[in-house]
């Protein structure tokens, strides 16, 4: 563990390197006491755990009693060099060369993530292997993609996972039968009401005036056209409350051939959404701006054209 500094933004970094593995962590930082250095290490040793020994210098921020307390208390041996002895420390003052040449030649606060991750991604040259191997025993995924890809995924099914199912099956029927849950019947072309997600008041229904039209169903995931501002709105199935059909809707339909005998649109699965939603809302303008007369009419026009 050492620090390399000041840069000429008046920043240091903290750089701390594996001496098993040559993995390396670099913080950013602006005050290097004792208090900001514990700060900054205890994340990371939380994530990847104590060392048992750390291998310094004779800063004052690590001679301080505060931090000689820290590694105390988490049994780690701090092991200090000689003054005026880097070479004790050799592997992090490697490190440091090696960050001043990539400081030098690029934006460094923008480019110390991407170069921590290709450094540790990368074979070493003594070791062959990667650092995150030698570390985690895996190899952590960068963005270029690798054959490693697909050699390190996890197993299709394994004890660990068959369990993960079973136990979060059994948990979503536990939940389902606590909550009064029942599998959702809203299907593409239903009706339904849009749940008022914001109250406004006590007096607030929970179900909002607005009747929307289901265009598309994915899962618990449906989409419904808007009237009013013709777009789509996207919401959860609990979310939403189907209207239902009333009897005697039926029965006006099937003895008036009049706007209630309007086919709907046969949609298939391949149908573009865009076009779905056009006939939609053409639909509803006919409905809401033509008497059954004239849509009577209408279709007898479009019929005797067409033939």
């Amino acid at each position: 563990m050492d620090f390399l500094g000041p840069l000429p933004s008046n920043v240091y970094l903290l750089v701390i390197v594996d001496y098993y593995s040559r993995y390396k962590e670099v913080c950013i930082m602006k005050r290097i006491t004792s208090e900001e250095t514990i700060k900054q290490i205890e994340p990371i040793f939380v994530r990847l755990g104590y060392p048992r020994t750390i291998t310094l210098d004779n800063g004052r921020q690590f001679i301080s009693t505060e931090f000689e307390d820290y590694c105390r208390t988490r049994n780690i041996t701090l092991n200090h060099t000689a003054p005026y002895w880097p070479q004790a420390n050799g592997e992090v003052e490697r490190q440091n060369s090696s960050l001043l040449k990539r400081l030098e030649i690029s934006h460094w606060e923008t480019d110390l993530l991407q170069y921590s991750m290709m450094y540790n991604t990368t074979a070493h040259s003594i070791t062959g292997k990667a650092p995150s191997v030698l570390l985690q025993n895996r190899l952590i995924r960068s963005k270029i993609p690798t054959i490693g890809d697909k050699e390190t995924a996890p197993p299709v099914s394994s004890e660990a996972q068959d369990r993960d199912i079973v136990l979060k099956h059994k948990g979503k029927e536990r939940e389902d039968i606590r909550r009064h849950a029942k599998p959702s019947e809203v299907q593409e072309g239903d009706n339904v009401l849009l749940k008022n997600l914001v109250s406004t008041g006590k007096l607030t229904s929970t179900f909002g005036r607005t009747e929307y039209n289901v265009v598309e169903r994915k899962g618990n995931r449906v989409t419904v056209f808007d009237p009013v501002s013709g777009g789509v709105l996207e919401r959860n199935t609990a979310h939403v409350k189907q209207i239902a059909k009333h009897p005697n809707d039926e029965v006006s339909r099937s003895r008036s051939g009049t706007s209630a005998n309007i086919p709907s649109i046969p949609f298939d699965v391949s149908t573009n959404l865009a076009t779905r939603l056009c006939c939609q809302s053409t639909i509803i303008w006919i409905k809401r701006t033509m008497n059954d007369s004239q849509i009577q009419a209408t279709r007898w026009y479009s019929e005797a054209f067409v033939n």
